[in-house]
């Protein structure tokens, strides 16, 4: 579960109806990175640190060690993250799970300086069902191929402002995202299509329903944004970060739940 959490929390395959989101370039020197997810299952939660250059890619990194990584909650909770020895600058507390409606502090501190952030988690979400349409001979299919259109069925609470990423696997592979907010639909019940996404006889259909704070949602919208370049696109600029200190990166803290189908 950590693996499939990890790649789908950072895979760019977003669908959203927000505005685009303007966000600069910042061309400096290296930089600290600092990437914080925090779950409500037992040994998920992580922190990376690491240094990179000034445009945020997934290569050239140097992992830092010796890197002091605390976390804090508005209830009186400390956790002290130590390195993982099977993983240079990644930093762990096997016991750590998030609670709903609490507020996380993470204090990092490197040779290069301290780097804060803050999260929220909100209260528990949960699927209600995933449910789905069969298609006998749909668009671009023979005649007799079926396929199943998959519909992710949940309730939002109307005392929040929520935001989502519904993460879906086919197999246990990764196929798609889908980020959403609850302008539309505070309060109510959500039956949302995965669109893009059809599935054969024998699949097996896993949803992850992850819930974040406003900031999570604003550097997971950025990241997608900026993976949309088209042949007259901008030139890609760093994504939104909540790391206070100068650091690139996120934190984030979430509640989650996950469900399977397998289809006839």
């Amino acid at each position: 579960m950590k693996k499939i959490l990890a790649i789908a929390l950072l895979a760019i395959v977003s669908f959203s109806c927000e505005k685009v989101i303007e966000v600069p370039l910042n061309e400096a020197d290296q930089r600290v990175v600092v990437e914080g997810q925090l779950f409500d299952i037992p040994h998920e939660s992580f922190v990376k640190v690491s240094k990179t250059g000034p445009v945020y890619e997934n290569e050239n990194f140097e992992t830092l060690d010796n890197v002091s990584v605390i976390v804090t909650d508005n209830v009186g909770g400390s956790f002290t993250f130590t390195e993982d020895p099977l993983d240079p600058g990644t930093y762990i507390d096997t016991s750590f799970v998030t609670q709903p409606n609490t507020i996380y502090y993470l204090t990092v501190t490197t040779l290069e300086g301290q780097f804060t952030s803050t999260s929220q988690t909100f209260s528990d979400v949960a699927f209600d069902s995933l449910n789905y349409l069969m298609q006998v001979g749909g668009f671009g299919q023979k005649p007799t191929d079926t396929s199943f259109f998959t519909f992710q069925n949940f309730s939002d609470n109307g005392a929040e402002t929520n935001y989502y990423n519904t993460i879906v696997f086919r197999n246990d592979t990764l196929v798609n995202e889908y980020l959403n907010n609850d302008q539309l639909f505070n309060g109510n019940f959500i039956s949302q299509p995965f669109f893009s996404d059809q599935f054969g006889p024998k699949d097996t259909c896993t949803a992850v329903l992850v819930s974040m704070d406003e900031p999570n949602y604003d550097f997971k919208f950025s990241m997608q944004n900026n993976s949309d370049g088209g042949p007259f696109s901008a030139t890609p600029a760093n994504p939104v970060s909540n790391i206070e200190g100068g650091a690139l990166g996120f934190f984030g803290a979430y509640v989650t739940d996950v469900i399977t189908i397998i289809y006839p």
